[in-house]
């Protein structure tokens, strides 16, 4: 929290509520692109060049970004050691942390998609009991916590199941491009997202901010093997609800052979490198300007604080991409 502001029970409650399909989504989405592109457009590539092709994808990236946020905002001359420097950068600066554990993500998910490949043409009627088991090992892998490893590799069980779950998706919704959820199930999975969010707050909070009941003694002490299972089935249930949402929505006002817009095209071109920046404005507003001090003065400016660093930071983000694009280096780290 910066310097003179305080926790506001509005946006407490809207991080939770639309905390089960942020950045495991996003997992989700490179999944589900990946399945797209073996299973679709059949661009399998040998496991070597696959490495090196997400290596400068993910991981050059990161340490390029990565050493300009490290001397901008955390570096200190007198505590300054390089194998340290070179180790914080492998594991990802900041929000970096998201691309090495991706890069773990697709290397796995190579191997998965040619042991699903390899069944389909040589034991068909094998390839939906593995999937399914693949993805209740993955399911119980997302539930341990690794902590000492490095490159990512620590948070890469956790985000595993996404992934491939979004793999799962792609292959589904082209095996059965008509099956679509009904509002009931759809209404169900947000219903159910609710609850276990719920469940969730309640286990790790005695009471909940603008409410005036305590937790359930029930709920109290909980373990944690049962709070990770209330987050596991929150963000599955979140993911799949929005899933399903957004497949009925195109369902209604979409043909299946409309083309995406020019507005999602361009944000396709330019998300990675706002990814990328969006951070170094958003630590440089909070923590090096005066603008929380000067939001915090009043009611109004606190309220508005949240979208005045979306606005800014989304603006100078999409300005920094659309720069660096311009030229052959930056096409190279984030085109």
């Amino acid at each position: 929290m910066p310097q003179g502001l305080e926790s506001n029970d509005f946006y407490w409650w809207l991080g939770h509520l639309i905390s089960g399909f942020r950045i495991e989504t996003i997992a989700l989405v490179g999944g589900y692109v990946f399945s797209y592109q073996c299973n679709e457009l059949a661009r399998r590539t040998a496991f070597f060049p696959f490495v090196w092709k997400k290596f400068k994808r993910l991981i050059i990236p990161c340490f390029v970004f990565g050493a300009i946020y490290y001397f901008l905002f955390l570096f200190h001359a007198s505590s300054f050691k390089w194998n340290v420097f070179f180790w914080r950068l492998a594991n990802g600066v900041s929000h970096l942390w998201f691309l090495p554990m991706l890069f773990w993500c697709f290397l796995v998910g190579w191997l998965t998609d040619r042991l699903l490949h390899l069944l389909s043409l040589r034991k068909p009627s094998w390839c939906t009991p593995v999937s399914c088991i693949l993805l209740l090992l993955f399911a119980a892998l997302s539930l341990l916590r690794v902590t000492g490893l490095r490159m990512g590799l620590s948070r890469a069980p956790y985000f595993l199941f996404y992934f491939y779950l979004g793999y799962i998706l792609r292959h589904l919704s082209q095996q059965r491009p008509q099956f679509h959820l009904s509002r009931g199930h759809i209404a169900l999975l947000w219903t159910l997202y609710i609850v276990f969010l719920l469940l969730h707050l309640q286990a790790t909070h005695l009471r909940l901010p603008g409410c005036s009941f305590l937790c359930p003694k029930w709920l109290q002490g909980c373990s944690q093997i049962a709070l990770r299972l209330f987050t596991l089935g929150h963000t599955t249930c979140g993911i799949l609800a929005l899933y399903a949402t957004v497949r009925h929505w195109l369902g209604l006002h979409r043909t299946p052979d409309a083309e995406p817009g020019v507005v999602l095209r361009e944000a396709s071109r330019l998300c990675y490198g706002v990814y990328v920046f969006h951070m170094f404005f958003l630590q440089w507003l909070l923590y090096y300007t005066s603008f929380p001090q000067w939001c915090s003065a009043s009611l109004l400016g606190v309220w508005m604080l949240p979208w005045a660093l979306l606005f800014v930071s989304l603006l100078f983000s999409t300005l920094c991409t659309s720069l660096l694009l311009k030229t052959s280096w930056g096409r190279f780290l984030i085109g």
